[in-house]
């Protein structure tokens, strides 16, 4: 009997507390400061699909408060569109609501994705993003949803958002070739080799805006996406007219078509020989090319567009370039720090659209550009024949000699077309005429000059000032477009009017 009795007041004591619990008044929490948090705010499928296939990933939902929460509302951003589905604690859905969390609890969310990567790369590009968006008193959080899309070769071989990788080609070439795009994670810095870019390949970076922290713990922001070279070693793009190489980012909607800021950019290491870039297209990113101290590059038959700091920057370097277009810049086109040797033919260099210069001529460069005694110097040897330099500044040029005239400050334009107005002011360089130019032509208008700006077209037009002004090249044949050049009176800029 004793026992019995045991068992029955044990059994009685459970019911009670059962019910006690289960009549627990929910006092919810409505304060709007009072969120849920998130064991993670992204959820990544770094699964290279080759074929149709889904993959599947959990997250958890914390309530890490004393009272009960209700999330109002929780939904995938782009709706019954999106590749990505979500179940939350059992219920499925694009769009739930009314989701309770018990005070200091947690609720699980599994999120799929299926993707085709054969698709389109309208319906499967490289990297496919959503989110999901929660509504909780009157506030909205989201955690981002990201998978890859479209076949390509992922580089590094895994998942290095937001990371910086060594290769090291170990005095080898690496050589890329492949139909398929390659999609460049995180920093990725060659060294010991070369990197071979062959005729046709299709590079997409993919950048933004991530968070870092140094080795005091402190928290830096700074944009993901870079291609370093570094001082052992070179790069070799190998594009041609019919199959020029392309490095942009990863968006390739068309609204991100001309987006510039999608990635960092590239960067030759100082001491690097030997680099050249031959048809290729760098656009939608920072800084196209950044070429440091002593490093070597010569350029041709290349396009820098929508960098939105600058296209082309060389510090104490020598850069050799010709046929090579830049517009849609943030600030300068083209920028020496510092010095260096440059050789540039045929080039156009339409800065339109911003208040900078579109050339920087410098041989110095000083850490606070407000308090700098003693700056770096670097003796300038430069000349540019054959170009446009035109945009949507007063003077396009900007001309930055040290105040020590012992430092080279070699300057020559030859048989260029210059937009320039106040440089030659009396407190600025009133001599540049005699002393920086040869048979130069100075123009404060854009017309007529290109065929329509406003399409990025920047062919010479019917009666641009700029036909069969230049003086013939050796060695340079053939314009962007590999249209024969006039063996006489050749035009300025990177092309050529078809006569």
């Amino acid at each position: 009997m004793i026992f019995k009795y045991s068992i029955w007041s044990i059994l009685f004591l459970v019911i009670g507390l059962f019910i006690s619990i289960s009549c627990q008044k929910e006092v919810f929490n409505t304060d709007i400061s009072s969120q849920p948090t998130f064991s993670t705010d992204t959820v990544q499928f770094d699964t290279v699909f080759t074929t149709i296939g889904s993959a599947t990933l959990i997250f958890k939902i914390y309530n890490p408060h004393k009272e009960f929460l209700k999330i109002s509302k929780a939904y995938i951003g782009n709706g019954l569109k999106s590749p990505f589905r979500m179940n939350i604690d059992g219920s499925p859905g694009q769009s739930l609501k009314d989701i309770e969390i018990r005070p200091n609890d947690s609720v699980y969310v599994f999120c799929e994705v299926t993707i085709n990567p054969n698709d389109p790369i309208e319906v499967s590009p490289f990297i496919i993003t959503d989110s999901i968006v929660f509504e909780t008193n009157g506030a909205k959080q989201r955690v981002i949803l990201e998978a890859r899309g479209q076949n390509a070769n992922y580089f590094p071989e895994k998942l290095n958002k937001g990371q910086a990788s060594i290769i090291d080609l170990q005095g080898q070439t690496l050589v890329w070739d492949d139909p398929k795009p390659y999609i460049i994670y995180g920093i990725v810095y060659f060294d010991h080799g070369s990197l071979a870019i062959k005729a046709g390949t299709r590079i997409h970076v993919f950048g933004g805006i991530t968070k870092g922290s140094d080795s005091q713990g402190n928290t830096f922001f700074y944009n993901d996406g870079r291609i370093f070279i570094g001082s052992d070693a070179n790069i070799q793009i190998e594009g041609t007219h019919e199959k020029p190489v392309i490095i942009q980012g990863v968006r390739l909607e068309p609204e991100y078509q001309e987006v510039s800021g999608q990635w960092s950019g590239i960067v030759i290491d100082k001491f690097s020989q030997g680099n050249t870039i031959n048809y290729t297209t760098i656009k939608n990113n920072q800084i196209g090319l950044y070429v440091d101290s002593a490093a070597q590059c010569k350029i041709s038959n290349t396009i820098f567009a929508n960098n939105s700091v600058g296209g082309l920057y060389g510090y104490a370097a020598e850069i050799t370039m010709n046929n090579s277009l830049f517009y849609n810049q943030g600030q300068a086109s083209f920028s020496a720090i510092n010095g260096g040797n440059y050789d540039f033919a045929y080039c156009t260099f339409a800065n339109l659209g911003n208040s900078y210069s579109g050339i920087v001529w410098s041989n110095f460069y000083c850490e606070d550009p407000i308090d700098c005694p003693h700056p770096y110097t670097f003796p300038l040897d430069a000349k540019m024949t054959n170009c446009i330099i035109t945009g949507s500044d007063d003077d396009e040029l900007s001309l930055k000699p040290v105040a020590d005239p012992t430092v080279r400050f070699n300057l020559l334009f030859d048989h260029c077309l210059l937009k320039i107005r106040k440089l030659t002011d009396q407190n600025q360089f009133p001599k540049f005429i005699q002393d920086y130019t040869q048979n130069c032509f100075i123009s404060a208008s854009l017309d007529p000059l290109f065929i329509d700006i406003s399409k990025d077209n920047y062919r010479l037009d019917t009666l641009s000032i700029a036909d069969g002004k230049g003086i013939p090249i050796n060695n340079i044949f053939n314009d962007l477009e590999n249209v024969l050049r006039d063996p006489v009176k050749p035009d300025l800029g990177c092309y050529e009017r078809l006569k």
